[in-house]
């Protein structure tokens, strides 16, 4: 944590040239963003000298710059950066805005940061909910999913970071829309964040399963496999039926990794629907695929139906039958 209860100055020099920036002398804005930019060191120095500065106009210049690449008031323009240079400056700013400090600035913060969240201007809104989102303010995730719906990539994929450190479930849908966007990084960090979520992520995923586009409901049926929580074995094993072989396949898998506990699960969709050669392979993946010798002696005959020429007849009946032996035996 950047200490700033010292009453003097650590870095004069620096203080002088961040005063001269807040004043708008371009100049003197271009050697700060540079030492933000810079190794850490200097990256320290001019964050300790922000904090010492003690000026509010500090955070809505940072704000501003962090949204639209300009020093805000005069409009200074800072000279061209690369692109790692540029990361590291958002970086840079993003430590500033979250870090905890034993002040009022936070408070001055949040009050800057709210503020923005009512602006006209998009990018501000959103370079608002990202920081906002980083120090864990759950207002920001209506504005982090607008992010994510009308959002350039850049801010896509801010809003996601921001997404990913808050663990709150209802982080949830706007990730799965961010997993749909492309199959490119946006995509990749989503999953990534979802996967971050665990457990807070089962209603987002539970929703995903009936996604139009096939790739997520695959991905949901995986993300709720993974869980591990059998309670969910019956709207998983509907995927069973699905018309994508890659999602009925990822339910086989899931529902096989389940084990007995899916079991009953599987029989109630095998008695309810209509069998297709599709969905006949799937359950017969699904059911092959549970490790216990126990529950594959009691599956013999239904595994020997779902081989058979009359599967589509077989099955039904032969999978109502175990379902009410199961009732039974309970």
């Amino acid at each position: 944590m950047i200490g700033i209860n010292n009453p003097t100055l650590r870095h004069p020099t620096e203080a002088k040239t961040l005063r001269r920036a807040l004043d708008g002398d371009i100049n003197s804005a271009n050697s700060v963003l540079r030492y933000l930019g810079a190794n850490p060191d200097l990256c320290l120095i001019m964050q300790e000298t922000i904090y010492d500065i003690n000026d509010s106009r500090v955070w809505s210049r940072l704000l501003h710059f962090l949204a639209f690449g300009c020093w805000q008031g005069q409009h200074i323009y800072p000279q061209p950066v690369n692109a790692a240079a540029s990361q590291r400056i958002d970086r840079s700013i993003a430590e500033i805005f979250i870090q905890d400090e034993e002040n009022n600035e936070s408070d001055a913060r949040e009050v800057i940061l709210l503020e923005a969240l009512k602006s006209e201007e998009p990018q501000l809104r959103q370079a608002a909910a990202y920081l906002l989102g980083l120090r864990g303010d759950r207002k920001a995730i209506p504005y982090l999913d607008e992010t994510i719906d009308k959002g350039t990539k850049r801010w896509q994929l801010l809003a996601v970071k921001a997404l990913a450190s808050m663990k709150d479930e209802s982080c949830g849908p706007p990730l799965i829309k961010a997993l749909a966007i492309n199959r490119d990084k946006i995509h990749r960090k989503a999953r990534w964040a979802l996967q971050g979520l665990g457990h807070l992520a089962e209603s987002a995923w539970l929703q995903a399963l009936d996604h139009p586009d096939a790739h997520i409901r695959w991905h949901a049926a995986r993300g709720l496999g993974e869980l591990g929580d059998a309670s969910y074995a019956n709207i998983i094993s509907e995927g069973l039926f699905d018309e994508n072989y890659a999602v009925r396949w990822a339910t086989a898998d899931v529902l096989a990794r389940l084990g007995s506990q899916a079991v009953p699960a599987t029989l109630t969709m095998l008695s309810q629907r209509n069998l297709t050669e599709q969905s006949r392979q799937a359950a017969n993946h699904a059911l092959h695929g549970i490790t216990s010798r126990r529950v594959q002696q009691r599956l013999t005959p239904l595994l020997d139906a779902l081989h058979s020429p009359a599967a589509s007849v077989e099955v039904p009946a032969i999978a109502q039958r175990l379902l009410m032996e199961l009732d039974g035996s309970e």
